[in-house]
């Protein structure tokens, strides 16, 4: 009997489109922290072009954001003098040294908790003597100083110095101006915003005040005015909050007749101003004694929850809804002083708070609050070497501590 051989036919694989390749690796960088990626531009000069594409950094940023979510962080600069000086009402003999390290929430009680380094810097010598609170937006910080303020992305590790100019008037009077940072919505350009002062009423002590803006890339080599001038002048030492597009600023009402029941708005597409009501379930008695935060792209308003003295009172937080039109109470947390909420857990059930250099977990269904982490306490990791805790061998100041989600956004 004849028996057929089958032979097996070759086949040819065909390789996967180029474009399919291409989307294959964006998919997997996009998942990639910064840091491998500014090691991964050296690849080829595709992945440098992937990684350098504005579209890809903000891919990219979205996916931090999302995981920022899941697993909040914080960027922590610790603060040390040189010296104490007595008397002064703010110190000016704050280090040169800016540092920065990133705490996130340890998974298990048994883990310690600690900072990881991110990015420190010390080319400031002598260039100013005092640091005021810092402003963030998509992985960018703000810090202004005495004499100069400076842009940072702590991830990259870029840095820069803000153009100076005389439009401040009265320096003896602050240590810093305000500054504020935020997205234009329309453009997708960042912005710097500064507030100063022209003059002070001798009769009122109302500030005659200006802002300036700086748009990281375009502007170079200058600040622009904005025109027309703030509808009232700001509360000092008080950052501003970016939040749905706008910057909102806490108004000084001392001297103000009338006073305004409201938050200064400036809307960072067209530069206007706009007066925000505050709630009107707030006790008018705390008008100024409230604070802002933003927590996952809302405006919070944190307050306590009366007027009346007592060592504990329940705080409540309000968000802004409805095109920035209505506040609609959201939380009360039974715990006492006053504290920012910094982020929401998922699932929603629990709230990440911060009290002076404590951060805190506080649980809204029985209200129980924990203490994860006091940051006069904490490891500071450099380069994965543990440094002493912060304040060893130097006076700590203050803590600046804001939200931190890593970007490529360049400076």
């Amino acid at each position: 009997m004849d028996m057929k051989v089958c032979k097996r036919r070759k086949t040819t694989k065909v390789p996967p489109p180029a474009e399919l390749l291409d989307e294959l690796v964006t998919e997997i960088l996009l998942r990639l922290p910064v840091k491998s990626l500014l090691r991964f531009k050296s690849v080829s000069k595709a992945w440098r072009a992937i990684i350098s594409d504005p579209f890809f950094i903000r891919s990219h940023l979205r996916q931090s954001a999302s995981r920022w979510r899941q697993n909040p962080s914080l960027l922590v600069t610790p603060h040390t003098l040189e010296h104490v000086i007595e008397g002064e009402p703010w110190p000016s003999t704050f280090s040169t040294d800016i540092s920065f390290y990133q705490w996130q929430q340890p998974s298990s009680e048994e883990e310690e908790s600690e900072a990881r380094f991110v990015m420190h810097t010390d080319d400031f010598l002598e260039e100013f003597n005092s640091v005021c609170y810092f402003a963030h937006c998509d992985g960018l910080v703000v810090a202004p100083t005495n004499t100069n303020v400076y842009l940072f992305n702590p991830a990259t590790r870029d840095a820069m110095r803000l153009p100076i100019n005389d439009r401040n008037k009265m320096y003896r009077y602050v240590a810093c101006l305000l500054v504020g940072l935020g997205r234009d919505p329309c453009t997708g350009r960042h912005k710097v915003v500064r507030a100063f002062y022209r003059s002070r009423d001798p009769l009122t002590g109302v500030h005659d005040m200006g802002m300036e803006v700086f748009t990281v890339g375009v502007d170079s080599d200058s600040w622009r005015e904005i025109t027309p001038n703030p509808l009232y002048p700001v509360a000092e030492w008080i950052t501003p909050v970016f939040a749905k597009g706008a910057l909102f600023w806490i108004i000084e009402k001392r001297g103000l007749d009338p006073s305004a029941r409201g938050i200064l708005r400036l809307s960072l597409d067209d530069e206007s101003f706009s007066v925000t009501h505050l709630p009107d379930s707030l006790d008018p008695a705390l008008d100024e004694s409230f604070i802002l935060d933003e927590v996952h792209g809302e405006l919070f308003l944190t307050a306590f929850s009366s007027s009346e003295l007592s060592w504990r009172k329940p705080l409540n937080i309000w968000t802004l809804v409805e095109q920035d039109t209505r506040w609609e109470h959201r939380y009360t947390l039974d715990i006492s002083g006053m504290a920012h909420p910094v982020a929401l857990l998922p699932g929603g059930g629990a709230m990440i708070v911060r009290a002076s250099h404590y951060i805190s977990r506080y649980d809204l269904q029985t209200h129980e609050i924990d203490t994860i982490c006091e940051l006069d306490r904490l490891t500071y990791q450099h380069d994965g070497t543990p440094e002493e805790d912060a304040g060893s061998g130097q006076e700590i100041f203050y803590f600046n501590v804001i939200p931190y989600t890593e970007s490529l956004v360049r400076i």
